[in-house]
């Protein structure tokens, strides 16, 4: 009977293992097929679009209390809306990762406290010593928009998801410069979904001479930017070649020590005027987070200015001072060590650290984003 027992215990056993396997072989097709939405996008109703006359359309607004005002221990305040002399506009990366919609409604309550308090807090925040912070609400498309097989597809339906997005993203642009912004210097930042949009707000609106001539900088975090685009598509902004330089571009994504980011080539699209196109096999800029140069060196030292963990959320944990080099190699920003385990539990397969691309480095991109406002001011 023991024995029977045992054997069936050891069966048991043996098919959990194998379940588990399973599991984590197929993760990644499990996943798309749980946050697939499962029709077309001409298919489904897009929720109602933002009004972004409406403040309720925005996640960070000046002259009003959000978590885009707060500032960790230790760290210089934020400057006040009225003091501020240099707007930052932000755009949020993906918090919906629902498979009811292609785009997100803006009243979807899981989506909306992950960007209160893991973007608009954690991100958003680390521009508030250059200027005073507008962040619009905009009908994302879904997490799943970038895992479906585009290359599989005659008629790939993440892209039209993504147009749409864009759209209100333009759309909150136009508004904030017909409205708040009189003609005042303005930092464009971004992560994520956030930044690939970014990159066609660049091509479409940074070649006006007036608000080219207004852009502090752009930092679209966590995108991959083709290095060609510097001859092309974005000839009119050159990447960032030193900490202080104005009307350029920041660009950085974030591997530990054992980094293989050839699927994340393989999955990232970025916009070429209005076609989503591939970024796989093309030379990437990349920019160094903490020296803030495209030089290839590795910087790590002194020049860590504190990193951000994710917890507590209700404020803004006390900054950590991490003993790691970053180097770019091959449009990539490797860590040559990991972190510690407070920036470990969201690292995506194959030591990627893109959620972490902002709470690593939050306090080098405070300090930074400030020193470009203080530099562009001075040469006005």
């Amino acid at each position: 009977m023991l024995r029977f027992l045992a054997w069936g215990a050891a069966g048991v056993i043996a098919l959990i293992a194998i379940v588990l396997l399973v599991l984590f072989l197929f993760r990644e097709q499990l996943i798309a097929f749980y946050l697939n939405p499962g029709e077309p996008f001409a298919a489904m109703t897009p929720p109602p679009a933002p009004d972004y006359e409406n403040p309720d359309a925005w996640a960070a607004l000046p002259g009003r209390t959000d978590l885009a005002d707060l500032s960790p221990a230790g760290m210089a305040p934020a400057v006040s809306d009225d003091a501020a002399r240099v707007d930052v506009f932000f755009i949020h990366p993906t918090t919906y990762m629902s498979s009811e919609s292609w785009n997100a409604p803006l009243d979807d309550e899981t989506s909306q406290r992950i960007m209160q308090v893991g973007v608009v807090g954690h991100q958003a925040s680390a521009y508030n010593l250059a200027g005073r912070i507008y962040a619009p609400r905009y009908r994302q498309a879904t997490l799943y928009s970038f895992m479906e097989p585009w290359d599989e597809l005659a008629e790939p339906q993440g892209e039209l998801a993504l147009d749409l997005a864009y759209q209100d993203v333009a759309r909150a642009f136009e508004t904030y410069i017909r409205l708040h912004n009189n003609g005042r210097p303005f930092i464009l930042a971004s992560h994520s979904q956030g930044s690939l949009h970014m990159l066609r707000l660049l091509q479409d609106y940074m070649k006006r001479p007036d608000l080219l001539a207004r852009m502090v900088a752009a930092y679209p975090v966590g995108m991959s930017v083709p290095a060609n685009l510097f001859d092309g598509y974005l000839s009119h902004i050159p990447p960032c070649t030193s900490p202080e330089q104005t009307g350029c571009l920041v660009s950085w994504n974030t591997f530990g020590p054992d980094g293989n980011p050839t699927v994340w080539f393989e999955q990232q699209r970025i916009w070429e005027g209005s076609q989503l196109v591939p970024v796989a096999g093309r030379a990437l800029n990349c920019t160094n987070p903490l020296s803030w140069r495209a030089d290839g060196a590795p910087a790590g030292g002194d020049l860590h200015k504190g990193a951000i963990p994710d917890e507590p959320l209700t404020r803004l944990a006390d900054p950590q001072m991490l003993d790691f080099n970053v180097q770019c190699r091959d449009g990539i920003a490797y860590m040559d060590v990991s972190p510690p385990d407070e920036f470990g539990e969201l690292v995506i397969e194959n030591d990627d650290y893109h959620v972490y691309d902002y709470n690593l480095f939050y306090g080098s991109i405070r300090e930074n984003a400030a020193l470009r406002a203080a530099a562009y001011l001075a040469l006005q």
